[in-house]
């Protein structure tokens, strides 16, 4: 009986040292993670007084050699504060917000270094610029003060940032940030046109009943014709309307939704076990192709197979009626199982929002000077891609073989048909 009692005695003394030593290990952990991110909480604030000096500076000259510096400084510290705030554990909206407004100041410098902003256009923005960080520089420490209290504990911290209702400062800054964007950096006529496709703005087709989507659903994929569904609608808030499409049957579960404009098919997935069993990739592209016309998208080619150990993953784009040319913006991606070809899903985001194309000119161009020798062109077509102010434009897309004594690569490279100026290179293999 005493030999039971001090084994139970020395087990609770172990165990009383180890739970001592977890718990302190725990707090050496928190007050590390604590101290690194008061530090780089801390280099943000450094940064951002830099970033003021840099924005003075890059006013002060229209001298392009002595203005270089300053907006490499802008794009430099506008990249490094938003790897600051994306390391914090801060209010979700602000960190979008600053991260949006720091990205779009770094990619309108990098334009001005590159003579693709006028002057005037640049004084008028920056100017605005560095009034609004001046001002946000006081509600920034005010706000981040709140989280650097000596007295604050890393559970708090983590409670306010996960809290439903941020603090009001955090609020209040994502607020601000928001209008300094807004008033800085309108938005172009082209990113105008991109943010409305994202929200579906373009179509016009009448509301739909839920009753017509789930008949929509069960012609589109047989298997489930009788299968248990659960639909719902979107909640209020987002940013476009559709129908939620639960289902199960047998070993296969999964969603499909559709808009409620029109009933258009955006997006499918279903879950099932994957076979042993292989069909060929040519097999594979056969059912992708039968599917997408079954679909009722006639009007697009296959562009690209990927695989990995259970799936094929397929790409559709749209071809423009009047040249044929690839829309690579409207695309349609698919997910094939690879023991039957069975469609396991679908994406068609892209393929809706439907870009609007330019009237553009057709320039040729002559080849033999516009490559070096070792250059040789193995096909050659016309496609849409966007420009770096996300216009869509008409390009020669040619594919390349460069060839040496010692190594040979094929490269993609898409060229404006009218300016001539490349849009996109890429080696592939």
């Amino acid at each position: 009986m005493k030999i039971l009692s001090s084994i139970l005695a020395l087990a609770l003394i172990v165990m009383g040292v180890f739970l001592y030593n977890s718990k302190q290990n725990e707090q050496d952990l928190q007050n590390n993670l604590r101290n690194q991110y008061t530090s780089r909480m801390t280099d943000a604030s450094e940064k951002m007084s830099e970033l003021q000096k840099s924005i003075q500076s890059a006013t002060v000259f229209s001298d392009k050699a002595a203005q270089a510096e300053p907006l490499e400084d802008i794009w430099r510290l506008s990249s490094e504060i938003k790897d600051d705030i994306a390391s914090l554990p801060l209010d979700r909206d602000f960190s979008n917000e600053w991260m949006n407004y720091l990205g779009r100041l770094g990619d309108y410098a990098k334009l001005r270094s590159e003579d693709k902003v006028p002057e005037e256009q640049w004084l008028k923005v920056t100017n605005n610029v560095a009034k609004n960080l001046d001002e946000f520089s006081y509600e920034w420490q005010n706000a981040s003060t709140e989280l650097l209290a000596s007295q604050q504990s890393f559970q708090k911290w983590q409670k306010d940032v996960k809290a439903e209702k941020p603090s009001k400062k955090w609020t209040a800054l994502s607020s601000t940030v928001k209008g300094y964007s807004e008033s800085d950096f309108p938005l172009t006529a082209s990113e105008s046109d991109d943010l409305k496709k994202k929200e579906l703005k373009s179509i016009v087709d009448k509301p739909v009943t839920k009753q017509y989507v789930e008949k929509t659903m069960k012609e589109m994929f047989p298997k489930f014709k009788n299968a248990k569904l659960v639909t719902t609608s979107s909640k209020k808030g987002a940013a476009y309307p559709f129908y939620h499409i639960q289902f199960n049957e047998g070993i296969r579960t999964g969603y499909t939704d559709y808009t409620k404009k029109g009933g258009h098919l955006l997006s499918v997935l279903i879950e099932r076990p994957i076979g042993k069993d292989r069909i060929p990739p040519e097999q594979i592209k056969e059912k992708a192709e039968r599917a997408v016309k079954s679909f009722g998208f006639d009007d697009v080619e296959l562009v690209e197979t990927r695989e990995n150990h259970l799936v094929w993953h397929v790409v559709f784009v749209r071809l423009n009626p009047t040249n044929k040319a690839r829309i690579y913006a409207d695309a349609i991606q698919m997910k094939l199982a690879k023991d039957d070809g069975e469609i396991l899903g679908v994406n068609t985001m892209e393929y809706i929002q439907k870009e609007t194309l330019p009237d553009q000119k057709q320039i040729p161009i002559k080849w033999d000077d516009y490559f070096t020798e070792q250059v040789t062109i193995e096909k050659e077509r016309l496609a849409y891609t966007e420009n770096e102010t996300l216009q869509q434009r008409l390009c020669y897309e040619l594919i390349l073989l460069k060839d040496t004594d010692t190594q040979s690569h094929t490269f993609r490279i898409l060229i404006d048909t009218e300016t001539h100026e490349v849009l996109k290179s890429e080696i592939l293999y």
